[in-house]
């Protein structure tokens, strides 16, 4: 390790990863706001994994996501995608490989920066931690490290990862880096970087890249060891799409691979949408720090969406019985994704193109779903917060107070989905906390300098 930041500090870094001959290594542009290359290999030229107990020191993680800046979503930020008027809608781009696609690489790459560079700043990183946030999550497509020539997606994320990562050290923040999108998809929704039907664990070359993208982080999280806490090996693999027992296979891989770099991080999986019963059957026992991530929302589901407020609060405790006992008698348990939204009305939520169960507009839904006679996304259930009613804010803190007195109580804890949005109220962070329908907790995490000091003084 010592060596890899020495060479690093003495710019010879791209000169390393070119001289391993794996994959090709491109300038960034001037746009970066790092003069050093993006990188496509990431030297393997480090020390034994070490062993510490700082992961059994931590507190409850309150964390919030970072999504949708290095894999864009639609309804995070639709004004991307608003800028198509293609009156065949076949041809409208629907996830960050169509849209890229779409544009080319170079009009790619310009917009992307751009939005890279302003749609998180370190002022945000600031606000979350000062209303006591603890950790980030970062999610992260498998071609920031890891992209081929045929496909359109663009790289030179890094640089802006680890700027982000420069922040959260001067803030104070825990990292969780989240491999968000793996080739070939591994669940075939937008989320991950390409909304097709999914080819992830047909073909071994898929796998193997998926494991060269985590070799690089794990490589990222020993360089900035005193920030990134977890890895996460892969967001939402299906269970629908792919045998448990094959996820499974994959999942001792890439502990091994990351293990093998480091013993300083959480291991981090998905329940790939199976049901808490059936969640030892993704964990090996030889696992050392390993946590369970799963994902809790009440609106992608014909029946839930169906029921009154009351019925949605009572369903927080219903849903996370299971869950709960898994965190006791297994590893772990991080919600490592939740929101205020009862509702699908939030546009683009369920992909770009598509309707709602809530107005009844979706595929294969015949009959408006929502719980009143008239269905409609206005009002409460529409994009503008300052059109919600008192009596709607007031049920939206009771329902995150619902979620948060289980899942910072009994869990390992929690990252709400997403810090912030262009016009989803639901599901930004900031603006819950700014409104009132999201509580703020003491502040624990700690700026860099202010731990210094600290340290000096104990001395």
């Amino acid at each position: 390790m010592l060596f890899f930041k020495a060479v690093k500090a003495l710019g010879l870094l791209p000169a390393i990863y070119a001289q391993a001959g794996i994959f090709k290594v491109e300038e960034s542009s001037s746009a970066s706001p790092s003069s050093s290359a993006s990188l496509s290999i990431i030297s393997e030229e480090i020390a034994e994994p070490s062993s510490s107990s700082r992961l059994s020191e931590i507190e409850i993680i309150r964390g919030v996501n970072l999504g949708g800046v290095f894999l864009i979503e639609p309804f995070i930020r639709p004004s991307l995608f608003d800028q198509f008027n293609s009156s065949d809608t076949s041809d409208t781009p629907v996830d960050e490989w169509t849209f890229s696609a779409a544009l080319g690489k170079e009009e790619a790459k310009r917009q992307l920066e751009d939005h890279w560079d302003t749609f998180v700043t370190k002022d945000h990183l600031e606000a979350l931690a000062e209303n006591g946030i603890n950790w980030i999550r970062i999610p992260v497509g498998y071609w920031a490290f890891n992209l081929t020539d045929d496909e359109p997606f663009v790289d030179g994320q890094l640089p802006y990862i680890e700027r982000i990562l420069g922040w959260a050290q001067e803030t104070g923040l825990k990292v969780e880096l989240d491999l968000h999108g793996a080739p070939g998809s591994q669940n075939g929704y937008d989320n991950s970087g390409h909304r097709v039907t999914p080819e992830w664990l047909h073909a071994r070359i898929n796998v193997d890249r998926t494991l060269d993208a985590l070799r690089k982080m794990s490589l990222l999280a020993v360089e900035w060891e005193d920030v990134v806490y977890g890895i996460q090996v892969l967001n939402e693999p299906s269970r629908w799409k792919w045998p448990v027992a094959d996820i499974l296979e994959f999942y001792n891989e890439a502990y091994d691979l990351v293990r093998g770099i480091t013993n300083d991080v959480y291991f981090m999986i998905h329940d790939t949408f199976l049901g808490p019963n059936d969640w030892s059957t993704l964990v090996s026992s030889n696992w050392t720090h390993a946590l369970m991530d799963t994902h809790i929302y009440q609106m992608f589901d014909n029946y839930i969406i169906t029921l009154n407020e009351s019925a949605h609060i009572n369903m927080v405790s219903t849903m996370a019985e299971n869950v709960t006992r898994f965190d006791r008698t297994n590893i772990g348990v991080v919600v490592g994704e939740f929101s205020a939204a009862t509702h699908d009305c939030t546009k683009y939520i369920n992909g770009l193109g598509r309707g709602s169960r809530w107005e009844g507009t979706l595929e294969y839904v015949d009959h408006p779903l929502c719980p009143f006679e008239s269905c409609s996304c206005t009002g409460d259930y529409g994009s503008d917060y300052t059109q919600f009613s008192d009596h709607y804010k007031r049920f939206l803190r009771r329902y995150i107070d619902a979620q948060l007195s289980i899942y910072d109580q009994e869990l390992a804890g929690w990252f709400y989905w997403n810090f912030r949005t262009e016009s989803a109220p639901e599901w930004d962070y900031l603006l819950g906390v700014e409104q009132g329908w999201i509580p703020k907790f003491p502040r624990t995490a700690i700026p860099k300098s202010i731990e210094e000091e600290v340290s000096a003084t104990d001395l």
